[in-house]
């Protein structure tokens, strides 16, 4: 066998990692980042994620704090996590821009399968229910996963409602 019959050798995680910010912005690359930050995290392991200097995160950072869309958790050492109640009200702001039909649609949508977890754990919501009596030892992440979806399902209703709610005031803000 020579050397070119043998298949070539894909790229390692760290290669495609590379690959993946190499057209990337350094705002955009610690905005990426920040973007999974669901648990308090410190500058360090953000600038290492987004291939940054701790210094240069640590402004981008600080300036997303000042917008709200991240918390800083702690200042010795600076630790920052997302605001979920910024991410929300982005949501909800870009739903309102939808036509009312397609918001009206997408809430129907939703209450449908909202029903139909209700209906399946004869269960009012997701917290209501032991998964362990759904499933057996090998089933459980299956249903965890589809309680988690549930949730997701009522978050999303909540939102579409708000945004089908104050829909007249955008409109009429923007006319």
């Amino acid at each position: 066998m020579t050397p070119d019959d043998n298949p070539p050798t894909p790229p390692s995680l760290a290669e495609e990692w590379k690959e993946t910010w190499e057209d990337e912005s350094t705002r955009d690359r610690v905005y990426t980042t920040t973007l999974q930050l669901y648990e308090p995290t410190r500058v360090a392991a953000i600038a290492e994620r987004a291939n940054v200097s701790k210094e240069t995160a640590r402004d981008y950072l600080q300036w997303f704090a000042e917008i709200g869309m991240l918390t800083q958790t702690n200042e010795t050492p600076d630790e920052f996590v997302r605001d979920e109640d910024y991410f929300r009200w982005r949501r909800i702001h870009w739903l309102r821009g939808l036509p009312m039909e397609e918001l009206e649609q997408r809430l129907k949508m939703e209450i449908a399968k909202e029903r139909s977890y209700r209906e399946k754990y004869d269960a009012e919501g997701p917290d209501h229910v032991d998964a362990l009596d759904h499933a057996d030892y090998t089933d459980i992440e299956d249903v965890w996963s589809e309680l988690q979806e549930w949730k997701t399902v009522r978050r999303r209703i909540e939102e579409l409602e708000q945004a089908r709610q104050n829909h007249d005031n955008t409109t009429q803000a923007s006319a």
